[in-house]
């Protein structure tokens, strides 16, 4: 009961039924792809109506853990020294703890998981266009525009200063 209480996913007791077992286990694997893609996407934007449905539910914990890693992350995004290392001391976990951790909820690295968040917020203020694209480059933590625009190229397909145009 204490375990369940503190977020286990399941606890089986002995003797049990193999059928049970296969059915938990599917169940637990279904439930992971779902929050592996619901967190994989960054689309964090409703954050408050996620607390207000899933008060107790077990995931909840999950979301907080993404929700503060993305914060970290939004926070810093304008040092060019934050990487995974930085990312990992913010959240005071190890390196190998967060990544897995990481790589289990959203099915991608983190080095992955931060530049796609740049590449989001980037895109952001490329929209308003209010920015240039060095301008941007610089906001979101880039020594280098042109390493900017290529990395936003492979993230987005076209270069910055022509999404900024289409968008």
């Amino acid at each position: 009961l204490s375990g369940l209480q503190i977020g286990a996913d399941e606890y089986i007791v002995k003797p049990f039924n193999i059928g049970i077992l296969k059915a938990t286990v599917s169940n637990l694997l279904i439930n992971r792809a779902l929050l592996r893609s619901k967190y994989g996407s960054l689309d964090m934007d409703d954050e408050d109506d996620h607390e207000d449905e899933c008060i107790n539910c077990s995931q909840d914990i999950d979301w907080k853990f993404i929700a503060n890693v993305r914060k970290n992350i939004e926070d810093n995004i304008d040092n060019p020294a934050l990487t995974v290392d930085v990312l990992c001391s913010l959240m005071g976990m190890s390196r190998t703890s967060f990544y897995n951790k990481i790589k289990a909820l959203t099915g991608i690295a983190p080095a992955e998981f931060i530049r796609n968040i740049r590449m989001q917020e980037a895109a952001l203020m490329l929209k308003s266009q209010r920015y240039t694209v060095a301008e941007v480059s610089d906001k979101m933590g880039f020594a280098d525009p042109k390493y900017f625009t290529d990395t936003f190229k492979k993230f987005y397909g076209v270069p910055p200063s022509i999404y900024m145009k289409k968008n």
